[in-house]
């Protein structure tokens, strides 16, 4: 009886996972076959989808990379790769793998063009973040592959495919190796062209392996001798593919452990009452990991920093050396100091409070404007800033102090707040010489500078 529910439940599982229902063979490989050439539109779409992930990738913006990747046409030459193999067509694997190559040179080609001509050109997280590829990312493309040639197998087309072209990310690697040419930087270029590398291979492996599990008919003879060739040579080129990133997945793995020690060390050792750590780094210089703490409160003696570091070991950090730096500001005085810069962040929001709701009232009373521009104010409030270091803020409020409505408008105002160590006499002084720096710079009274 439990053999016979067993193999119920297996047939059921069966069913529900069955692909070969509602697969359309004519019409995928059709679709496949009419998105390989990349001229006309195509053309277009990856230059612009290649821009776009430059200009992403540049200024950091994921949302910008992310529309990059939905338009990108990279996806249709690979799916081309993988069909030709396996359904032995030759003549299609041919021509995807010249398209695939004709757009791979492109996109090179213009996004090293566009990092050697940005103004910005530094490396962002969005670009370090593609040049060390782990066996994670093979997997993201196998599975990206698998979920892409079975939603475009379908009679019925799957909205899934705009979430297997951002999941398989092709175009964002790419236009990181041409940062690394424009840069002469091989770490970038070599590292995001082999992510680049392995999505390609392992997305053409997946649409290999489904189109054979979905029994798409040969279009040339294959006898066991070539079908045994074919697989060994898809397991041998899959294989070189991945070993590098089993070597990139070893040290990101080995650099988190590294760090959740340095974490558990710092907890255990130096985070005491009265101490607080501020900061702190760690970095590789050849085979040796540097920890750098930052500490306020209470100081570590001499003798006892030489015990800690005689401790490291015991926290599988045998390699590391550890400097402290020690500042002479306590506990105590570091919480106040955080809690005078939240204050003075609050006193700002104040001021700019109050400046609005001064120019709300001044319309509504429909006081007369000053003739004094905007951007002129602006700019003198910089200078005053500048000027005196003694004022920490300044909001602009273009009817301030209002007399009676039917009155006549005072100038625009400038709300001065003070550092709160800031003596009275002090300020009188500030006030008077920012005041003359105002009227030299307007030539007269027409814009106020009063103390909040």
């Amino acid at each position: 009886m439990t053999s016979f529910r067993v193999l119920r439940a297996f047939v059921r599982l069966r069913r529900r996972a069955a692909l070969l229902d509602g697969t359309d063979v004519a019409g995928t490989e059709r679709r496949i076959e009419e998105g390989i050439p990349v001229h006309g539109e195509r053309a277009w779409l990856l230059i612009c989808s290649c821009l776009l992930a430059s200009i992403g990738l540049d200024t950091g913006s994921a949302a910008v990379i992310i529309g990059a990747m939905l338009i990108s046409p990279l996806m249709s030459p690979i799916l081309g790769v993988g069909l030709g193999t396996a359904i032995a067509d030759r003549t299609l694997l041919a021509r995807a793998l010249r398209e695939l190559g004709l757009a791979t040179a492109v996109t090179l080609g213009v996004s090293t063009v566009y990092f050697t001509l940005t103004p910005l050109g530094v490396p962002t997280a969005e670009l370090v973040a593609r040049t060390t590829p782990t066996l994670l990312d093979v997997g993201v493309a196998l599975f990206g592959g698998v979920a892409g040639i079975v939603a475009g197998s379908r009679r019925d087309q799957s909205m899934a495919l705009p979430g297997v072209a951002i999941a398989t990310a092709l175009m964002p690697p790419l236009c990181t190796a041409g940062f690394g040419l424009a840069t002469g930087s091989p770490a970038f270029f070599f590292g995001a062209l082999y992510l680049y590398v392995i999505n390609a291979i392992f997305i053409a492996l997946a649409t290999f392996a489904v189109a054979r599990a979905l029994r798409f008919p040969l279009r040339s003879f294959q006898d066991a001798r070539e079908r045994r060739r074919e697989i060994r040579l898809v397991t041998t080129v899959a294989s070189i593919a991945i070993l590098p990133s089993l070597w990139f997945l070893y040290g990101t793995v080995q650099k988190e452990r590294d760090r959740r020690r340095v974490e558990q060390f710092i907890a255990a050792e130096l985070t005491t009452r009265g101490r607080e750590v501020i900061r702190w780094t760690q970095s590789d210089v050849e085979d040796t990991t540097r920890i750098k703490v930052y500490l306020a409160g209470t100081p570590v003696e001499p003798e006892a920093l030489d015990s800690l570091r005689l401790r490291l070991g015991e926290f599988g950090l045998r390699d590391a050396t550890l400097d402290v730096v020690q500042s002479d500001i306590s506990a105590r005085d570091l919480e106040k100091l955080e809690t005078d810069v939240q204050r003075g962040i609050l006193q700002a929001v104040e001021l700019a409070q109050a400046a609005r709701d001064s120019a709300r009232a001044g319309a509504v009373r429909n006081v007369v404007r000053s003739p004094l521009d905007t951007s002129r104010i602006r700019e003198i409030a910089r200078d005053v800033n500048g000027t005196f270091p003694e004022i920490v803020a300044i909001a602009y409020a273009p009817q301030a102090n209002l007399l009676a409505a039917d009155s006549v408008a005072p100038p625009p105002t400038l709300l001065v707040e003070f550092a709160a160590a800031t003596t009275a006499d002090t300020r009188e002084d500030v006030l008077r010489r920012a005041r003359a720096l105002v009227r030299s710079r307007v030539g007269g009274d027409s814009l106020r500078l009063v103390p909040r």
